[in-house]
Parts: structure tokens; C-alpha cells; sequence
């Protein structure tokens, strides 16, 4: 008899995390890498900082080749991702956005949040502008949410104020770059948004037949994952235009007894 295990690939490796370090977050910020909006890990100084149930565990990274067991920090909500803006990390959770104080990268501080129905949240912030996607859970009973993205003015951290909300179809990750928004939005495709007005996200254009969980916008370029595998975009001209495209299997691993 033999146990089979089924792992999907390149989204553990590539969203879960960190991408490759390198990459310049485009707030300037003081990230050594960047992730996707559905996260469960992020990088931030010298310090890494990883979702554990109901806490965050930190790990110092100083020295790279022995990473070390910091800290906890005890959180109360259903965290489920990570995405660090300025000296401050997002937190997604199944109520909402919560803020924390990550100037001190040793030892983050609770400052503020934004509650909303129970559901899973994808948030990225840019200018003091936070973008959280609100997707429907079928698998739970209706809670009078839905499908739809949150813009929220996050310039007083201790006070997030909820300024519009747009309509989606099935939204999911997330990612913001310059003057352009780029969210999975299900069945619908990759939605792109002119953010030239940060607050007042207009639909620039959509790449259809996409039904991608999460993307990471760096450089000019959009990686998308999916199902299938991974997809790069250029987007220099605005409009996502496929450079490239890789197929995953899953990795199967066989242990006889």
C-alpha cells in the first residue's frame, strides 16, 4: 500500500510567501521581497513574519543561513494574510482589516482596524489608500455580504475610513503598482483599474478567461497564478499583455509500507 500526497507547487512557493528578494515594493517601503495579497508570510527588515492560527511568529533573519525563533504576537481574529505597507503590516482576518505598528520590526503594536461580515479578505495599501476584496463563501450561511472590493482611506491608521465600494463578480488577490490596480475578480478575469484618483478606481481593461487566485505586480510585470499554473504579463502600456506561460502538475510524492 503506498500514500500518495498532492502538493500544489507554485503557489506554495511563489504566493504563500515572499517572492524573490530583489523586488522594490512601490511605496518605497523597506521590504526585502514581495508577496501576493493572499499571503500567509511577508518579509519586513530583518525580520520575517509568519501566520500561526491565531499568531503571528516572528523569526530573525539576520543572519540568513540561521534563521531564529523571535516572538509571538497574540492576535484575537481569524488572521489569514500578511502585506506590509510603510512601518505598518495589514492584516487580513475574517472580520476585517487590522493594523499594526511594525515600526519596531521586533515587536509589532496593535493600532487600528476596519470590521466588516465574516468572509476572507485580500488587502493592499498604497498613498494611504488600502484595497480590500470581499468574496462570497458559499460554503457558509448567508451573512449579507457581498462580492465587492473595499477602497479605505488608511491615512489615520487608528481610524480606517471605508470611502467607496465596487462591485465584483468573485474577487480574490489583489495587487497595486503605480497608477494601476490588477484584482482577480473570478470568472470575470483580471480587472485592471486606473488609480490615477486613488480613491475613485475607474476600469481600464479586463483579460478575459483568467480565473486566477493571486498576482504580484513588480517592475512592469504581473504574475498571475492559477489553477493552472503561472502566467507574466507586461504591463508597460497598461493593458496586461502575455509574455510567457508555465504549466504546473501537481508533485506527487509515493511512501511504501
Amino acid at each position: 500500500m503506498k500514500n500518495l500526497w498532492v502538493l500544489p507547487l507554485l503557489s506554495a512557493l511563489l504566493l504563500s510567501g515572499c517572492a524573490e528578494s530583489g523586488l522594490n515594493a512601490s511605496d518605497g517601503s523597506r521590504l526585502t521581497g514581495t508577496g501576493g495579497s493572499t499571503a500567509r508570510m511577508t518579509i519586513s527588515g530583518d525580520y520575517l513574519y509568519a501566520i500561526a492560527g491565531s499568531q503571528v511568529q516572528l523569526f530573525d533573519i539576520s543572519t540568513p543561513a540561521a534563521p531564529a525563533p523571535w516572538t509571538q504576537v497574540q492576535l484575537d481574529w481569524d488572521i489569514q494574510t500578511l502585506f506590509p505597507y510603510e512601518n505598518y503590516l495589514l492584516v487580513g482576518a475574517a472580520d476585517g482589516l487590522h493594523i499594526l505598528d511594525n515600526t519596531d520590526p521586533a515587536s509589532p503594536q496593535y493600532v487600528g482596524d476596519f470590521q466588516h461580515a465574516r468572509t476572507i479578505d485580500p488587502v493592499v495599501a498604497q498613498n494611504d489608500i488600502a484595497y480590500v476584496t470581499l468574496k462570497v463563501d458559499t460554503s457558509q450561511p448567508a451573512n449579507g455580504i457581498e462580492n465587492q472590493m473595499n477602497i479605505i482611506d488608511i491615512s489615520d491608521v487608528t481610524q480606517p475610513v471605508l470611502l467607496d465600494t465596487i462591485p465584483m463578480q468573485g474577487p480574490a488577490g489583489l495587487a497595486v503598482s503605480g497608477t494601476r490596480l490588477h484584482v482577480c475578480d473570478g470568472v470575470a478575469g483580471i480587472k485592471t483599474f486606473d488609480i490615477t484618483n486613488p480613491t475613485v478606481p475607474v476600469i481600464d481593461n479586463t483579460v478575459a478567461g483568467v480565473d486566477c487566485s493571486d498576482l504580484i505586480a513588480a517592475n512592469n510585470l504581473l504574475y498571475v497564478i492559477d489553477d493552472g499554473g503561472l502566467t507574466q504579463f507586461d504591463t508597460t502600456t497598461g493593458t496586461p499583455l502575455t509574455i510567457s506561460a508555465i504549466a504546473t502538475e501537481p508533485v506527487v510524492y509515493s511512501v511504501a509500507r
